[in-house]
């Protein structure tokens, strides 16, 4: 599964250098590089693109202008000289910003949190049996993982740790929310800010702290204590 980029950037050396980059990494595509942003906004009328990478500085239509003329935004990661773009960036829900010079490494990252999103963007997929699945990308791999297996989800700042049955923990680029938003919350409660459990693995709550069948202890924050403590109200055994 890869996703499909296309790159532009007036300067020759930089278009030519962002281009390669994605050609070099395994799950991204390049569809198209442009010099010029009203021929790429030509070509995405007929054309469709997952993410862009685009410089903000341009003549005629800049970055932040075309991405904003944009009706159904693809995920979008600018890159520019100039450090003081990134809030505008991040205001048209950019999903990462580069600053040139760009190494490899820095691309990667970015490039990693567009795979995030993009596979998150998919959705929960139904896989053979029933079970219903969901890809992350870590250690250079695509994984599949049941999200029956998943035992807890715990934020480490821009990274991920999927901890599951009878397997070492995932860590994976992303954020706790975009898990919160395509996890089933029938299934899954966020309880923390660092953490969201499933619900089937709780084995008992002792004051403000979840137990789970793993033996991992659980703090449950303020802010979710409610939404904790309502669904215990519903679900409770009553004779």
């Amino acid at each position: 599964m890869k996703v499909r980029c296309i790159a532009i950037d007036d300067e020759p050396l930089a278009l030519q250098q962002l281009s390669r980059y994605i050609l070099d990494t395994d799950f991204l595509e390049l569809a198209g590089s442009f010099r010029n942003a009203l021929v790429a906004q030509k070509w995405l009328s007929g054309n469709k693109a997952d993410a862009i990478f685009v410089d903000i500085e341009m003549p005629g239509l800049n970055g932040l202008e075309f991405v904003r003329s944009m009706n159904q935004k693809p995920l979008v990661v600018f890159t520019t000289a100039h450090s003081e773009y990134a809030l505008d960036g991040f205001k048209v829900d950019a999903t990462d910003y580069l600053l040139k010079p760009i190494d490899y490494l820095d691309f990667l990252r970015s490039a990693e949190r567009v795979y995030r999103q993009y596979l998150l963007m998919q959705g929960i997929k139904e896989g053979k049996g029933g079970k219903h699945i969901i890809f992350v990308r870590s250690e250079y791999k695509t994984m599949a993982i049941d999200i029956e297996d998943i035992i807890f989800i715990e934020s480490r700042s821009e990274y991920v740790r999927i901890f599951l049955e009878d397997k070492k923990p995932i860590m994976t680029l992303g954020s706790l929310k975009s898990y919160q938003e395509t996890l089933p919350s029938d299934l899954f409660l966020r309880v923390h800010r660092s953490f969201i459990v499933n619900i089937s693995s709780i084995k008992c709550i002792e004051r403000k702290h979840i137990i789970l069948t793993n033996e991992m202890n659980i703090p449950v924050g303020k802010l979710y204590e409610k939404d904790l403590r309502k669904y215990i109200n519903e679900n409770i055994h009553r004779k």
